[in-house]
């Protein structure tokens, strides 16, 4: 479907295709090059480094359309360092040594003035755990529940409100950065914390000294606290879905394939039989404009990283072929992905991937009313 419209253009767009996809042409398994961790080091820190400088060029001279691109790029690359740099330094399998994943994840959580490393390594674990994943124990559902407001008794549409509400709202927004401060501030590593402040502050008083703290919020205060919250938030309501009630109670192997599915970013190009050359050419172009335009701003912007691909991680989270997880989810999809019982899940589409989600997250109800009436909470 989607790979045999990739197909309607030329070759040398396949890789960016791929890319934008997240899901590879057969031959893209053998010629791929093979990734390693520096290179997702390297895209993360290039894309915050190109979305400040756009940023900067677009607010010194005015031009909203320029800061609009330097702001979503600069956002992506933040997010991007948190999903493939620092999760994976939280999974000790960046670098071979165990020591540096655990002082590079401090470094960008406090760059970034994420949420402390050490908290965050701690609760990542239960989110890896079938006990804990999509219960309260659950950093994913826990802000779904208790930021966004989702509750499964919720119709779509007041699903699809609240997100959008939560990720746009200034109100959440404040709650957000404040949050992140109170964090970093209470940061059970006091170096970390004295050492993280220390350099937000010397930023700060840095620009305030040359003039430009006025450019220091915008090109950078904003993408950090205002993109990534923005950001996080519509990300997180396409990272798990929900299995059957029999299979949330059991919490088996089983468990692990249905709670996550492969959001590949696209749609399929329909192009009717027997249309023309003209009208070929039309049906292309505006599927081009629809990948072009909506499919890679969600790429860029929401879907960064390994993020579509968030199943292969669950399944193997000990995976050294983590940095080509376009390539390693389909490879291990075309081998049955064994030892599991069933295998990969595709699911095409930002907006489609979500709302599926929110659906099965409404039949799912029975058992979080039945975990509320045995006093397990919700």
């Amino acid at each position: 479907m989607i790979r045999n419209s990739m197909r309607a253009l030329p070759g040398f767009m396949q890789p960016f295709l791929s890319w934008l996809t997240a899901k590879p042409l057969p031959e893209d398994l053998n010629q791929a090059r093979q990734l390693r961790p520096v290179h997702h080091i390297l895209v993360s820190v290039g894309l915050i480094a190109f979305g400040v400088l756009f940023a900067a060029i677009g607010y010194l001279h005015a031009s909203l359309a320029l800061w609009l691109l330097g702001f979503v790029i600069a956002t992506g690359g933040i997010k991007q360092m948190q999903v493939m740099i620092c999760h994976n330094c939280a999974h000790d399998m960046v670098f071979e040594q165990r020591e540096l994943n655990v002082r590079v994840g401090r470094l960008i959580s406090g760059v970034l003035m994420l949420k402390p490393f050490d908290i965050y390594k701690q609760e990542h674990a239960l989110h890896h755990s079938s006990r804990t994943l999509l219960t309260d124990d659950d950093d994913t559902l826990s802000y779904l529940r208790n930021v966004v407001g989702l509750t499964p008794s919720d119709s779509i549409a007041t699903l699809w409100t609240k997100l959008v509400s939560a990720a746009l709202s200034p109100q959440a927004m404040l709650r957000s950065a404040w949050g992140r401060l109170k964090a970093t501030a209470g940061a059970p590593d006091r170096p970390v914390a004295r050492w993280t402040l220390i350099f937000w502050a010397t930023l700060s008083l840095l620009a305030a000294a040359v003039g430009h703290f006025d450019l220091f919020v915008m090109t950078w205060v904003v993408p950090v606290f205002i993109g990534y919250h923005i950001s996080t938030t519509f990300r997180l309501a396409a990272e798990h879905t929900w299995p059957s009630i029999q299979v949330l109670e059991r919490r088996g192997i089983d468990f692990i394939c249905e709670s996550t599915t492969g959001v590949f970013i696209g749609e399929e190009l329909r192009i009717p039989e027997g249309a023309g050359a003209v009208r070929r050419f039309a049906h292309i172009g505006v599927w081009l404009i629809k990948m072009l335009g909506f499919h890679l701003f969600i790429r860029l912007f929401v879907m960064v990283g390994d993020t579509p691909c968030h199943d292969f991680h669950h399944r193997r989270p000990r995976s050294k072929d983590w940095p080509n997880y376009v390539t390693a989810r389909e490879r291990d999809r075309l081998e049955g992905a064994r030892p599991f019982p069933s295998n990969y899940i595709d699911h095409w589409g930002y907006i489609s991937a979500v709302t599926t989600n929110f659906r099965k997250f409404q039949q799912a109800l029975p058992y979080y009313t039945n975990r509320l009436a045995t006093s397990e909470g919700f």
